[in-house]
């Protein structure tokens, strides 16, 4: 089995894991808006004194969407690591590490709609549409950015489950899609089950080099607004 350091910085959750030769070993901290001054140290912390080149088979990196400065810290310390040591990167959909988050924790039912969303920080969410069946995410289409309020149903699910940030717009989302759905706000990626999926062949792997991992941008153009201009939400 591959040995796979897995790590996403999408969401406040700064999360690195290690996986291979029967063993994982995992950082997971909400950190909003310090993985840069994190993610290093909790590095050195799981690979718990063995060299990169000796230890890593391949870097997964979550690739959002999500935060943007979240996004390139995740990718730029993957593309730094791989290119220094010549390994192999694979890159993977935020959202949908955040489906295989909820599984682990037992969330989801054989055959559910999930909706994975991220808070897009500008009155609007990231989400991806699929559904759970046989141990795996079907994204039912590709990842978008839209307001909470035209958020719009793949098809006629008897419930959804919603996970992640974007549920702190819970209240602006469709009658609908409130009547059907049961919330799980604190999900984030994890990447202890991204690394143990993709080390033991549960998730495939895609290995790349290193140019070409790229953050996942849904909207290319964003009225950005001041730290200071966001909503918070508690």
């Amino acid at each position: 089995m591959p040995r796979v350091l897995a790590l996403d910085t999408a969401t406040d959750a700064c999360t690195l894991a290690w996986c291979g030769e029967g063993d994982l070993r995992a950082r997971h901290e909400r950190l909003a808006r310090a993985h840069n001054r994190h993610i290093l140290g909790m590095l050195t912390d799981i690979l718990a004194g063995r060299s990169l080149a000796s230890a890593v088979d391949v870097i997964a990196c979550g690739v959002g969407p999500g935060s943007f400065t979240g996004l390139r810290v995740a990718v730029s310390v993957a593309q730094g690591l791989a290119w220094a040591r010549d390994i192999p990167i694979h890159g993977f959909c935020s959202l949908s590490a955040q489906v295989y988050s909820a599984a682990a924790l037992g969330l989801l039912s054989e055959g559910q709609w999930v909706l994975s969303t991220i808070d897009a920080q500008i009155g609007q969410l990231y989400g991806l549409w699929g559904q759970w069946r046989e141990d795996h995410f079907h994204a039912e289409d590709a990842a978008f950015i839209c307001p909470p309020e035209l958020l719009a149903l793949p098809t006629e699910p008897s419930s959804v489950a919603i996970i992640g940030s974007g549920l702190a717009y819970a209240e602006r989302f469709p009658g609908q899609l409130q009547q059907l759905s049961t919330e799980h706000p604190d999900v984030t990626p994890d990447a202890a089950v991204m690394a143990h999926r993709l080390s033991t062949g549960s998730l495939a792997l895609a290995r790349q080099p290193a140019y070409a991992l790229s953050p996942q941008y849904v909207q290319q153009t964003i009225g950005w607004k001041k730290l200071s201009e966001q909503r918070r939400h508690d």
